[in-house]
């Protein structure tokens, strides 16, 4: 199937700005906020000997595609972040917006923080001092290995067979699970395929983790996962430890230049401890999904084989098939449509539609409609055919059919 491009540059900008930046304004006119909801589960553990709640976000049924299927992200310190994350990938993943997919947020409320978020025993404070006390909050601290086998083992096959899942998961967290993300990172990689680290406390048992990753790492080796980490201005100055040790876990990382693995440090000098999730989740999910969407230029090709070749280095980069949005591609080939000059661009666009989604009897509606339109009655009748076939209620396209079959 050939694609034209758009030849006049005055024209691709034109469809580019008139059309998609339109029904950007139409989206925040007409959207309604729906609050947001979760199932909240119960998970026994007997890795951990208890009973652990979870906060568990599912993006709407898609009535266009009820088997849709959605990456995972795995949230720890669920009880403070929950909401704002599952909120956040809720609005960059609607359709005006659409820099990354929709996805399931999975929150992990805390029961012993301490216990689960930290790496090894220890009782070395921040200041470097031990605390031998008989109410330590360190008397616990090591416990990271259960935790990380509890999700494993128990959350992850609960979450992958009660929902419908895509092979991508994150793992994120902010401080004690910052260092259990990079951990996990460390000690058993092909857990997740992308990890975020908020002001991960590799302070903890005198830097544990910069020696371990300088054991694990191994230069030039190849590691395909995607890594954020950023700090804050911890309240104190440059010289804290936060701040010099994710400089120096930066430098470690970089200076080891392995193979597949795309990693991002930033600073927030601005933001505290407590304020930098806010930032930090948003930069680092762009970061994951930083080649999400269409580029302008693409936008202005109007082509669908450039386009599907953008889903395929998608597909290929998080591992499963990634598909054009029906609904914005329906909506970009209708505005096409209405130019004589941009019709074959149109047409394109709906046959891809059409093969992506053969269950889809819109697909096959917009299709005829754009042959009836460069007078291919024959194609039309057999695209309107496939839609009633699809969907036999379409009472529009059966007066449609009957007009071209007089």
């Amino acid at each position: 199937m050939i694609n034209p491009y758009l030849k006049p540059w005055f024209l691709k900008s034109f469809i580019f700005l008139f059309f998609i930046i339109p029904l950007c304004l139409q989206a925040q006119n007409t959207a309604e906020y729906k609050p947001l909801i979760a199932d909240n589960v119960q998970i026994t553990s007997k890795i951990l000997g208890e009973t652990r709640k979870v906060y568990i976000y599912v993006p709407p049924a898609d009535s266009l595609n009820p088997a849709k299927r959605y990456p995972v992200l795995y949230l720890m310190d669920g009880e403070n972040h929950f909401g704002m994350i599952a909120e956040l990938c809720k609005y960059l993943s609607r359709w005006d917006v659409n820099v990354m997919p929709e996805m399931i947020v999975v929150g992990i409320p805390n029961t012993n923080r301490t216990r689960d978020l930290t790496p090894t025993h220890s009782i070395i404070d921040y200041y470097g001092k031990a605390d031998t006390s008989a109410t330590s909050w360190l008397k616990s601290s090591g416990g990271n290995d259960n935790f990380l086998q509890f999700i494993s083992t128990e959350l992850m096959p609960y979450v992958e067979t009660h929902y419908k899942t895509q092979p991508f998961k994150i793992f994120a967290g902010h401080s004690f699970g910052g260092i259990t993300a990079i951990n996990c990172f460390l000690n058993n990689p092909g857990m997740f395929n992308a990890y975020i680290a908020v002001s991960p406390s590799f302070w903890w048992d005198n830097e544990y983790l910069l020696k371990l990753a300088d054991k694990k790492l191994q230069k030039g080796s190849a590691l395909n996962k995607i890594l954020f980490y950023s700090d804050a201005n911890e309240g104190m100055d440059d010289k804290s430890t936060f701040h010099t040790s994710l400089l120096k876990f930066d430098s470690l990382i970089t200076g080891k230049q392995i193979i597949g693995l795309d990693h991002k440090y930033l600073n927030y000098p601005d933001d505290i401890h407590m304020t930098e999730p806010v930032k930090a989740y948003y930069d680092a999910l762009r970061f994951i999904y930083g080649q999400w969407d269409l580029t302008s230029q693409e936008f202005e090709q109007a082509s669908s084989v450039i386009i599907m070749k953008h889903y395929q280095q998608l597909s290929k980069r998080y591992g499963y098939t990634v598909l054009p949005n029906e609904v914005n591609i329906n909506n970009w080939a209708s505005d096409l449509m209405k130019n004589p000059e941009t019709l074959n661009n149109a047409i394109s666009l709906f046959e891809m539609n059409a093969v992506n989604y053969p269950s889809s009897p819109k697909a096959f509606t917009s299709l005829g409609d754009a042959y009836i339109k460069k007078h291919e009655q024959q194609k039309a009748i057999a695209s309107y055919k496939k839609a009633l076939m699809l969907n036999p209620e379409y009472e529009n396209v059966k007066g449609k059919l009957k007009s071209l079959l007089k």
